[in-house]
């Protein structure tokens, strides 16, 4: 371990458990004061504790780290300006925020047939989290001229998970934190998002699910832990690592992380392009455009 984050202050939502967790304490083990979120629901978001928030302040404590617990819900606004407050409150900063809490939302699985209490559950954690996180944090971090944003995306939103309220939030993500990105850049604020895979306990929700299907295709036992995702604590390192001063150039970026693989999403580019007599004003015809689709924007 380094002390490359020595004098910063994190806040790593959702921190309890999962991703949130190891990032926390990795946060923690290269020097930062973290504040370690967690409103302690099960993985589909039900019940309130502190258990979960507290073994992981006592876990950074007794390795010789500074954290402290809040026990705030980010899915509002008023509990994301909490968070951040904690952070200020206890150690006069909040340089870094991860906007990483999650929770399986049972309603959004109906797709577009969920309820609207599922709708707005999925809007408010995922997307309004990020937005009411940068509203409490960013003004001091532009004005001291250093800061870290990082928000969980995911998989889903590629569109490829049949999971349409999952790709609108999670590609709100994206967007906002290029948005943010090009605004601020050259400000010392970077602004990144990061698709994880992991064994966190959302995935042990259907593990026995996914061994049962691989037991009918006819996997040995002994090969199916090939098959599982690998453990949580190997996330860390890439999103620590954005979190230091070695990563002041990267910024409106998305990164996949799964175990020690990082990969670079690309940003979707303009393809092939067709201009009816090459005026900008010339009206198409639908029987024109029959050909040239085709032939100009598919070939």
């Amino acid at each position: 371990m380094t002390s490359r984050l020595a004098g910063r202050t994190a806040l790593v939502t959702g921190s309890g458990n999962g991703i949130g967790r190891e990032v926390a304490l990795r946060l923690a083990s290269e020097g930062a004061k973290v504040v370690v979120n967690d409103l302690g629901t099960s993985a589909f978001g039900e019940g309130v504790s502190s258990e979960a928030a507290d073994t992981t302040v006592a876990d950074i404590i007794a390795a010789g780290g500074t954290a402290v617990a809040n026990y705030d819900s980010v899915a509002d606004a008023a509990g994301c300006e909490k968070a951040v407050d904690t952070a200020v409150q206890n150690f006069g900063a909040c340089d870094i925020v991860v906007a990483n809490a999650g929770a399986l939302v049972k309603g959004a699985l109906a797709g577009v047939q969920a309820d609207d209490a599922s709708w707005e559950l999925m809007l408010n954690l995922y997307l309004g989290q990020k937005f009411w996180l940068s509203r409490a944090a960013l003004p001091a971090m532009l004005e001291r001229g250093w800061g870290r944003m990082l928000f969980a995306t995911s998989e889903i939103a590629r569109g490829t998970q049949a999971s349409p309220l999952g790709a609108v939030v999670m590609n709100g993500s994206i967007g906002l934190s290029h948005d943010l990105a090009n605004t601020h850049r050259g400000s010392g604020v970077t602004f990144n998002s990061y698709a994880p895979s992991a064994g966190t306990r959302t995935f042990d929700l259907y593990k026995d699910d996914m061994e049962e299907a691989l037991r009918a295709q006819g996997v040995p036992e002994d090969e199916m832990g090939g098959f599982y995702l690998p453990p949580a604590e190997l996330i860390a390192p890439m999103l620590a690592w954005l979190c230091s001063d070695a990563a002041a150039d990267v910024t409106g970026e998305v990164f996949g992380v799964t175990g020690s693989q990082v990969i670079r999403w690309k940003e979707p580019v303009d393809g092939a392009s067709i201009t009816k007599d090459d005026d900008l004003r010339a009206l198409w015809t639908l029987d024109e455009l029959d050909t040239a689709v085709p032939s100009g924007l598919f070939q």
